[in-house]
Formats: C-alpha cells, structure tokens, sequence
C-alpha cells in the first residue's frame, strides 16, 4: 500500500503569487521611508456655525517635507458630523487657501488667501516646522506668525463676523495657543 504524498510542486504561478504576496506583507508591517502622514497644524473657524478649516502638513514617516506643496487645506463640517470632511470650493480656496509655499528643510513658509477681496484674515506669513522624535517615532509641529509684532504659536484662529450676503465683515479675531492674543 502506498502512503499519500504530503508535498506539492508548485506551479510557476503558485509561486510568483507567494513572492508576491510575501513582499506585500513585508511592506505592510514595515514602516518606510515614502511612507506619509498628514499633521494636524491649526484650524480657522468662523462665528456662523462649528464648521472649521482644518490646514495640515503632508509628511514622511520621518517627519521630512518632501513636497513642494505640503500644506493643504480642507473642511471639517462639525455641523454634520464630527468625521465629515470636504475640500475647499474654488472660491473658498481664495478665501482660506494655501499659497505662496516656500519649503527648507525641516519648515515650510506659507500665505492664506488669494484674493485680498475674498481673504478671509489679513496677509501673515505663516511657518510650521516640524520634529521628529526618534524614541517614540512621533512628528511634532509647531505653527507660528506674528501678532502686533510679536511672534505666536498658533493652533485656532476663531473669526468674529457679521454675516452679510456677499462678504461677511469681520468684526475681530482670537488666535489661541497656550496663550490668547486678540487683534482688529
């Protein structure tokens, strides 16, 4: 009597398929360099309602700026719901858009606005540098301008304005961090 055979020749297709399937699982639990994250910088929200402008920096897994463009901008609809999100609208983006994007290094300058008649806050240059820890493998980034000529951390601009059909009229604005700095 004979016994049955336990091994199996693998086809050549068989075998591209575990190759394959080895070298996505390899990369799966691997943390790589092209690898990216989104850091959460600040947000800007208006009076009207909880809906925010939520700017993030696009980073690798290294906390490196590895575009000429890394920071983006879109909505974060509170009203509806705490996870819903959409991007900004053509016309939002002249108002609350990201532009004039000059990265070196570990930080990236930036303007919001396009069109001084849509923008929504007056022209700051604005700069987010970002950390990374090699203990804990976190990025940390710091987001600062300068209020009344002094340099602020920043992580929410609250926007104080009275609603009118064409262009809302802002009556003033909080920049909180650890600290709270209110300007016309």
């Amino acid at each position: 009597m004979r016994e049955a055979s336990t091994s199996h020749t693998l086809s050549p297709k068989e075998k591209l398929m575990n190759i394959i399937s080895m070298t996505l699982l390899t990369l799966l639990l691997l943390p790589l360099s092209g690898w990216s994250k989104d850091l959460n910088l600040f947000v800007i929200q208006r009076s009207k309602n909880t809906n925010e402008v939520q700017y993030q920096l696009h980073v690798n897994d290294r906390c490196q700026i590895v575009s000429d463009h890394p920071v983006g901008a879109f909505w974060h609809l509170r009203e509806v719901s705490p996870e819903k999100t959409e991007p900004l609208s053509d016309l939002e983006h002249m108002a609350y858009g990201v532009t004039n994007q000059k990265v070196a290094e570990n930080r990236v300058s930036f303007d919001l606005g396009v069109l001084e008649h849509f923008r929504a806050l007056e022209q700051r240059r604005i700069t987010a540098t970002v950390r990374y820890d090699p203990h804990t493998a976190t990025c940390t980034p710091i987001v600062q301008t300068t209020i009344n000529g002094q340099v602020a951390a920043l992580e929410r601009i609250y926007v104080q304005a009275d609603e009118r059909l064409v262009r809302p009229k802002v009556m003033y604005i909080v920049a909180t961090n650890f600290s709270s700095h209110c300007f016309d």
